[in-house]
């Protein structure tokens, strides 16, 4: 039997390799990338149910059990295959029109759109000479 060099004999021999390594954290059977975002649903769920709302707490706590269930339905293991679908809405312009904000506008604005209001709409004159079809009838 021919004599194998040092770095062949390490090639053939059977690694060890700790299998956690590769796994996910988990507490029991909550994956741990979900924990601050079931945090947060049970947190809002407290004040929206109990504090504004005042259900009873058999009522919040299944408004807290049906929101961590959606969000573990959507976000599962592979959370980035919904929340990559959400882009941002980019900014259009037109250059043509007057930008005129929906909230909180100035008394300038304000002033422009009265005075539009309160014109009176033109009354269009009426090509028919009233008094031929008078006559006729």
């Amino acid at each position: 039997m021919p004599i194998q060099p040092e770095s062949n004999k390490r090639s053939d021999e059977f690694i060890p390799v700790n299998q956690i390594l590769h796994a996910k954290p988990q507490l029991g059977p909550i994956p741990g990338e979900q924990v601050v975002a079931w945090i947060v649903i049970l947190v809002m769920t407290y004040i929206i149910c109990k504090g504004i709302l005042a259900l009873p707490w058999i009522e919040t706590c299944l408004v807290g059990v049906w929101g961590i269930a959606t969000w573990w339905l959507l976000n599962g293991d592979e959370s980035w295959r919904y929340l990559t679908k959400f882009h941002g809405v980019p900014r259009w312009t037109l250059g043509n029109l007057l930008y005129s904000r929906l909230l909180g506008q100035n008394t300038d604005d304000e002033e422009r759109i009265r005075k539009e209001q309160t014109k009176k709409p033109r009354k269009r004159k009426s090509t028919l000479n009233t008094s031929a079809v008078r006559k006729r009838r």
